[in-house]
């Protein structure tokens, strides 16, 4: 009987066929650049992961610009960018990043330059050799880099109205921007719309919380923190501080005879007088009432009592109530205190002005008081 032929113990090789959920490389990619591709993918997931956690909880506008500059030039290898924001009040724009440009504090008009035309426009655009380009500004264009080799414009849009502008540039003699950068930013555009909206409704909530309904002064409540920051400022740098705790002179007259409202206007009036007459760096505050709080920055004593002196003077001239036909004048009761030598806390620092201020007030009135030894006393009927 003829012998059965033993079966092999190897198996034949099975063709499979390739996995439908199987990732597929371009053949002419060797596996090093597989590896390369990849990581700069996840690169690219982990910085988006990161900038929309950020940006959409960020709620300080500044915060947000940091973590623009850091994440996204990292991103398309970018060095030199900026960021333009659009004024609703009078059309213009002006640039917010670098902050060197940013403190030149020039405006533009809507559509001038490619940055102008951008915003005007709301579209984003990709810009080759941009200095070629008819719509190329240099007084606009030119002030990030000179002779850009590239440009990306990337308008900040919410609720189909322009905010801002991202402007993204390489020099010459570098690589030029590609679509592919192109739109890997735009991609981002949408998380930073949100994080610019959510900065400036921020901003604004701050604003009214520290800012007297009636004078638009700032009120008590910021009183604490900029004498805080200033007291802070003083220490650091071995500078001066004053603050004028100042008060109205019968202003309960000015209601009586012509009514709270026209006492409410009075107030509002008075607080556009003290923002005409203060400083660029001091700080006007409502206090309360008819009182009223100007802190003084790198001020010594005398420097405020000659300061306050030609306020008190300017106020004996300015004449309230106009549009009203009343045309009132008024004085005010003014006292002035000293940091360190009458207070070396806010809560002192406050208290001596308003008992210098109340000095004035149980006198002749419409004077100035500094708080020190000997007593400074200066009134139109001293």
């Amino acid at each position: 009987m003829p012998k059965q032929p033993q079966k092999s113990n190897i198996k034949k090789a099975v063709k499979k066929k390739p996995s439908p959920h199987a990732l597929a490389f371009p053949a002419q990619l060797m596996e090093s650049e597989v590896i390369a591709e990849l990581r700069n993918t996840v690169q690219k997931l982990l910085v988006f992961d990161s900038l929309g956690k950020t940006l959409t909880s960020s709620l300080d506008l500044s915060e947000v610009l940091r973590i623009v500059v850091e994440k996204l030039g990292a991103l398309v290898t970018c060095k030199y960018f900026a960021l333009v924001l659009l004024d609703d009040d009078s059309n213009e724009f002006y640039f917010e990043f670098p902050k060197e440009i940013a403190e030149l504090k020039t405006a533009f008009s809507l559509g001038r330059g490619i940055l102008g035309r951008s915003l005007e426009r709301g579209r984003g655009e990709l810009y080759q050799q941009p200095t070629k380009d008819p719509l190329f500004d240099p007084e606009v264009d030119a002030l990030v880099v000179r002779e850009p080799e590239s440009m990306i414009t990337l308008p900040i849009m919410s609720k189909g109205s322009v905010l801002g502008l991202l402007a993204f540039y390489r020099d010459k003699g570098d690589a030029s921007f590609t679509t592919e950068h192109f739109r890997l930013l735009e991609t981002f555009s949408d998380y930073l719309a949100i994080a610019v909206e959510n900065a400036r409704n921020y901003k604004n909530i701050q604003e009214l919380t520290i800012s007297d309904d009636l004078t638009k002064l700032y009120n008590s409540r910021y009183l604490h923190l900029v004498l805080e920051r200033e007291i802070s400022s003083c220490l650091r740098h071995k500078e001066d501080l004053s603050l004028v705790f100042i008060d109205l002179d019968n202003f309960k007259m000015v209601n009586d005879q012509y009514g709270h409202m026209v006492g409410s206007q009075l107030l509002k009036e008075f607080g556009e007088f003290l923002l005409s007459t203060a400083r660029l760096s001091d700080v006007a505050i409502r206090y309360g009432g008819d009182e009223f709080i100007l802190v003084l920055p790198r001020t010594s004593k005398k420097e405020a009592v000659q300061f306050v002196t030609r306020a008190r003077d300017t106020l004996h001239s300015h004449v309230f109530l106009k549009a009203k036909h009343l045309n009132v004048k008024i004085t005010a009761s003014f006292g002035i205190s000293s940091f360190v030598e009458d207070g070396d806390s806010i809560d002192t620092l406050i208290s001596a002005a308003d008992k210098a201020m109340y000095y004035v007030k149980k006198g002749l009135k419409d004077g100035v008081y500094a708080s020190s030894k000997p007593v400074t006393l200066i009134g139109s009927k001293a």
